[in-house]
């Protein structure tokens, strides 16, 4: 006999009983009990416990056997077990929703067949180091859809007991959103290099412009000059045939001689406004750069604009490029000249500026300290509505053909690639300052000229061969280099040049213009080089753009040039090459 039974003890607390044994009857009654009788108390809860713990451990195993067949049917990556020849043991069903293919079509060939041809052998060699226990992390290789189309696979792979464990991401689209990526940057690049392009022609248009309004001054100037040279070459020609003294031929001769070289100052200047190049910034001192353009100004303006100066003595020089500033000042002179009537007044100051104010427009500098130019008119003024555009391009008041409206657009566009700023104070008829502000910069360090200690003098016995199609030149430059004690040999193009060498004359130096017809003297200069290499050559031109002649290694002089400037030129060219050659 055996029962298991609860007590309600007088505590409260309920017991779990577990009797044994014999129980003896009479008459249908148990008389008497041969047994024990035992509390399982904690038996009985330990089993109830282990009970519910198996049964929570078996829902688990069961949930966790779902979550892994709903992870395998659910998921949105490509998962694979493969064999390690990448036959298919098991897929997942998003290949047929990613590739097209029926899972039937994909478990019947390697997925090796499915691979673009130009990723195959990538793949293949990626697949054996996997057999051989590499870990793979994100190999791409494309295959193929049923529609022939590609899909971009990012993979994950682990080799085990002779399998492959594999995991693949659809990146197609990825890949797309990079090459709309790169296209739209290559499209943004091209955008910026033609804005770059625009710019610049602006610019050139503005200078172009500012050249043309400079003509009618230099052409007045060098009527002037023309006439000196005219007039004082028929007085000198009848003082020589009169015998007059001869103090008063050197007067012609030095007006003569004065005159040329304001000529050649003029078109130093004008070739330097039309250039295209952009220098470097670089230490400036404003004042000097205001006094040597006041001629300049002076032919452009006319002689109904008087100019006046206000600089300050111990001015900061400015960190700015110097072409560029002359440009600025000449395109603020000719706007204030077109406002101004008869008997106007054009005053260029400059000051030490120490800002502390933040900018309140865009084209304002920021705090800091610069070295501020102005260029002040007492012309016809801005009112508010016209002040507020004088910034923009291409916006002027000036008629149709006056003006491009570039010019105040350039100086804040200078102003601000300067690192500067730029502000105008205008009033209706009292007249228009327009300030632009320059970074400050140290004073730069004044270096000894360097002569060199063993240069010797030009003596007789050398000979030079002269290039220059223009015979008038190429005779006075002839007759220059006789006086210096040299032989000179005169040819008028490159081609003959080369034949004389060829036929084996005898020179020390070849002295070439740059700019002649059929061979120009940079390219005769290369070919002397690549066939004398012994023999110096010197360029001769009149060309301001030094950098775009393709001369680099070649010394040059530029016309019009004095004796002494060529005599020295031809004695460093000399001493060089014999220093060379020694």
């Amino acid at each position: 006999f055996c029962t298991t039974y609860r007590v309600l003890r007088e505590d409260g607390r309920i017991c779990w009983i577990e009797t044994r044994g014999q129980a003896f009857f009479e008459d249908g009654e148990c008389t008497r009990f041969l047994g024990v009788i035992m509390d399982i108390t904690e038996q009985q809860l330990a089993t109830q416990n282990l009970k519910r713990l198996n049964e929570t451990l078996g829902e688990r195993v069961e949930e966790r056997t779902r979550e892994r067949d709903r992870t395998w049917e659910l998921s949105r990556d490509l998962l694979a077990v493969t064999r390690l020849d990448m036959m298919p043991i098991a897929l997942n069903p998003i290949w047929e929703h990613i590739l097209g293919w029926s899972l039937g079509q994909l478990m019947q060939q390697p997925l090796s067949q499915l691979v673009h041809p130009d990723d195959l052998q990538d793949s293949m060699a990626e697949n054996i180091r996997i057999a051989k226990g590499k870990v793979t992390n994100r190999f791409v290789n494309r295959m193929r859809h049923r529609d022939d189309s590609y899909r971009w696979l990012s993979w994950s792979a682990v080799a085990e007991d002779g399998r492959i464990y594999a995991a693949a991401r659809d990146i197609t689209n990825e890949i797309a959103t990079v090459d709309k990526l790169a296209e739209a940057n290559r499209e943004l690049r091209a955008q910026i290099q033609e804005r770059e392009r625009v710019e610049a022609t602006l610019q050139q248009m503005q200078r172009l412009e500012a050249v043309g309004q400079l003509t009618a001054g230099v052409a007045h100037d060098f009527n002037n000059l023309l006439t000196v040279i005219l007039t004082s070459t028929s007085f000198l020609q009848n003082d020589l045939e009169t015998g007059v003294p001869a103090e008063r031929s050197l007067r012609r001769l030095q007006y003569i001689r004065e005159a040329g070289e304001r000529g050649a100052t003029l078109t130093s200047q004008l070739l330097a406004f039309a250039r295209r190049q952009q220098l470097a910034p670089t230490e400036v001192n404003l004042n000097e750069t205001l006094l040597a353009l006041l001629s300049l100004l002076k032919s452009t303006l006319g002689g109904n604009v008087r100019i006046e100066t206000d600089m300050q003595a111990d001015l900061w020089h400015a960190l700015v490029d110097p072409t560029q500033i002359e440009m600025i000042i000449l395109n603020l002179a000719i706007n204030a000249r077109d406002a101004m009537g008869v008997n106007g007044r054009l005053t260029l100051g400059t000051r030490n500026v120490v800002l502390d104010q933040p900018a309140l427009r865009a084209e304002e500098p920021t705090p800091g300290e610069y070295v501020m130019l102005s260029v002040t008119d007492t012309g016809t003024g801005m009112s508010e509505e016209v002040l507020s555009k004088a910034f923009e391009p291409f916006f002027t008041t000036k008629e149709v053909g006056k003006g491009s409206g570039l010019g105040l657009a350039q100086v804040f566009g200078f102003a601000k690639q300067s690192s500067g700023g730029a502000r105008i104070q205008s009033q209706l008829g009292v007249g228009t300052t327009v300030q632009v502000f320059l970074p400050r910069t140290s004073a730069p360090q004044i270096a000894e000229p360097a002569v060199p200690a063993s240069l010797q003098p030009i003596t007789g016995g050398r000979s030079i061969l002269l290039a220059d199609d223009d015979r008038s030149v190429r005779e006075v430059t002839a007759q220059m280099l006789r006086n210096f004690g040299f032989t000179v040999t005169e040819t008028d193009s490159g081609m003959q040049t080369l034949q004389l060498l060829a036929e084996g004359i005898e020179v020390d130096l070849l002295l070439a213009d740059y700019a002649m017809p059929g061979m120009s003297g940079g390219e005769l200069a290369r070919s002397v080089r690549a066939l004398y290499p012994e023999l110096p050559v010197i360029i001769v031109t009149g060309y301001a753009e030094l950098t775009d002649l393709g001369l680099a290694g070649f010394p040059i002089i530029q016309k019009p040039f004095r004796e002494e400037q060529l005599a020295r030129r031809i004695q460093l060219a000399l001493q060089e090459g014999s220093l060379t050659n020694g």
